[in-house]
């Protein structure tokens, strides 16, 4: 049963693979966070499921191994591979999809019971300072199409945003961290689509290493910084509340204190 945790959680997802490695279908719920429950679906090469969906929620997934093919609606059908992002929008929808020749591992982004209303457009107009991918909200965002809008790194890119959510995807270089703080409101969370990173949550913690696949989630009001230590540029996918304040200053007298 998923929980929100009051301490920063590490989810190995190496570790999680290996633990269910003999079984051809497994399922682990992460976390929640208090919006969302995060879990992790496995499933063998070539595994066919037609199921039919009725959310007030957009689900969304998360190809960390393997690649899959779907449709939505007996729509197009779609080839999304590691990194890659499938929106499910709101509605009654059916949906067929097979993985392909190796197994598959996916993060499923879902809610138990929702009654929200999702409005993209008053929201997007009310964020015109940020960048917004060209696929943001789309059905199939290709990480490879994210990536090749920008022609240097560093930058940041919201790929998904409605009423509960906002998912950034951003792009470190090697040895760059972010400016340090934290959230006196939300509980944020990662999942690393590239590269090796740490995080210092708190004072005098384990620092936490993360590398590709894994999850990290950090409860609301721990200041947090994250650093990319591999030898490649990073890509990390935070999930925050579309509000997303930041506060970088224990000067701030309007804020809580962060917690240690």
């Amino acid at each position: 049963m998923a929980e929100i945790y009051s301490e920063p959680y590490h989810l190995k997802i190496t570790e999680l693979i290996d633990a269910n490695h003999k079984r051809d279908i497994w399922e682990f719920d992460a976390f929640e966070d208090g919006r969302n429950l995060a879990k992790i679906i496995g499933e063998p090469p070539e595994y066919p499921l037609h199921f039919s969906v009725q959310n007030d929620f957009n689900e969304w997934w998360v190809v960390l191994k393997g690649s899959i093919r779907i449709s939505i609606d007996s729509d197009k059908e779609i080839f999304a591979k590691s990194g890659d992002i499938i929106r499910i929008p709101a509605g009654n929808h059916e949906i067929q999809f097979t993985t392909n020749l190796d197994p598959c591992v996916r993060l499923v982004v879902t809610q138990q019971g929702s009654e929200q209303v999702i409005n993209t457009d008053e929201i997007e107009n009310s964020s015109q300072s940020r960048y917004f991918s060209k696929s943001t909200n789309t059905t199939h965002i290709s990480l490879d199409d994210v990536i090749n809008e920008f022609e240097n790194s560093p930058w940041t890119s919201t790929i998904l945003e409605d009423e509960r959510n906002r998912a950034n995807l951003i792009c470190h270089n090697p040895g760059m961290s972010n400016n340090p703080h934290w959230h006196p409101a939300f509980h944020e969370w990662w999942t690393i689509l590239k590269g090796s990173l740490t995080w210092e949550v708190g004072d005098n913690r384990p620092i936490i290493h993360a590398e590709k696949g894994d999850l990290i989630f950090v409860p609301k009001g721990f200041l947090h910084k994250i650093t990319t230590v591999s030898d490649e540029t990073s890509l990390r996918l935070a999930i925050t509340t579309p509000e997303d304040l930041h506060i970088y200053t224990t000067d701030d007298n309007y804020a809580p204190p962060p917690k240690s």
